[in-house]
């Protein structure tokens, strides 16, 4: 197991509730994966560097969690059609 971060930027236009059940629904597929949620930050509405669909902010969330490397693939395809979900990234904490 080891210990990763999500980072992932949720559409702007998806109201206060909608954001709480992406979270929930990006923490599920993880959970399900095997991952253990060591915490979860919000970090609000930001600027993004450059538009995403045409939007200039988005909804900013860091997930730290512990994981078996191997099943990264299935996380990320899963958060590759999840609509919500506009960018992630995922980096390994030394």
């Amino acid at each position: 197991m080891r210990n990763y971060e999500i980072m992932y930027i949720i559409n702007p236009t998806i109201l206060e509730e909608g954001r709480e059940a992406t979270i929930a629904k990006v923490n599920n597929i993880l959970t399900v994966a095997g991952a253990n949620i060591l915490k979860s930050e919000k970090w609000g509405e930001r600027k993004l560097a450059y538009p995403i669909d045409k939007k200039k902010t988005g909804f900013y969330v860091l997930t730290t969690l512990e994981m078996d490397g191997t099943k990264l693939a299935e996380v990320e395809s899963k958060l590759n059609i999840t609509e919500e979900v506009m960018r992630y990234i995922i980096v390994k904490q030394d």
